[in-house]
Order: structure tokens, then C-alpha cells, then sequence
């Protein structure tokens, strides 16, 4: 009796564990699709498009701060020691490496130039939707719980 419940009992999480781990790699290939499609924009050349001055930070804002909530998205099925901290500094950090190596990918491309501003609205996104990541979810669980 009790090697089979010792039985049953590893057997559930390991179906649990597949299911979790498949969400987890559909979670990452949509991350990844993103990451390719910002990669992707960043080799056109933009200089027959008028943009109004520094509307291309904002623009750096929200398309980095949207890669970093697709990165907490897939860092939710992980648990750090259930330390969300550990989640949003990777989440900002992932970002803004890959914001830094957008910008050195962009001195290969025509008419395009490297700007540390850039960097700077890159990460400061990252930031800004990592915690409103964090605040939102964070008030979504507790509402779950008490009900």
C-alpha cells in the first residue's frame, strides 16, 4: 500500500511538471518573437520617416517597458524562493542588456545612430513596467486569496 502511494504521488507532479514547463516555453517563444520583431525594426532604416523631437524615446519607452512585461510574464512560472524582487531585476535587467545590444546593432545599420539616451529610455521602461507588473499582479493574488 504504501509503495503505491509513493507511486501515484510522483506521478502527478511529473504531469503537473510537463504542463508547466510546456506553458513556460510558449510563455519564452512569444518572448523571443518579440524580442526578433524589435530586433527586426531596429535594422529598417528610418530617416524617410518625420518623427516630432524625442518622440523616438517614447517610442523606446513603450516597446522596451512591453519586452520587459513579456519577461515577467515568463518569469512568473518560476519561482525564485518566491522572491519578486529576484524577478523584476531580472526582467530589467534581460531588458536593458538587450536594449544595449539594440543600439550597437543599430552602428551597423544605414542611417541609424547609437544613443545612450536611447539606452536610458530603454531601461527606464524596463523599470516602469517590471513594477507596474509586480503592483498589479501582487493585488491580483491577494484579491484571488480572499475570495
Amino acid at each position: 500500500m504504501r509503495r503505491n502511494f509513493g507511486r501515484v504521488s510522483l506521478k502527478k507532479p511529473k504531469r503537473m511538471n510537463i504542463k508547466i514547463r510546456a506553458y513556460w516555453i510558449y510563455k519564452g517563444i512569444v518572448t523571443i518573437m518579440y524580442a526578433s520583431l524589435i530586433y527586426f525594426a531596429s535594422s529598417r532604416d528610418t530617416s524617410s520617416v518625420p518623427l516630432p523631437l524625442h518622440y523616438d524615446k517614447a517610442i523606446h519607452f513603450i516597446v522596451f517597458g512591453l519586452l520587459s512585461l513579456m519577461i515577467c510574464w515568463t518569469l512568473s512560472s518560476f519561482t525564485f524562493g518566491n522572491h519578486w524582487i529576484v524577478k523584476i531585476i531580472v526582467a530589467i535587467g534581460i531588458t536593458s542588456l538587450y536594449g544595449a545590444s539594440d543600439e550597437f546593432h543599430q552602428v551597423f545599420t544605414p542611417h541609424r545612430s547609437v544613443s545612450v539616451f536611447d539606452w536610458l529610455a530603454d531601461t527606464a521602461g524596463a523599470a516602469t513596467a517590471a513594477f507596474l507588473w509586480y503592483g498589479i499582479t501582487s493585488k491580483w493574488w491577494v484579491k484571488k486569496a480572499t475570495v
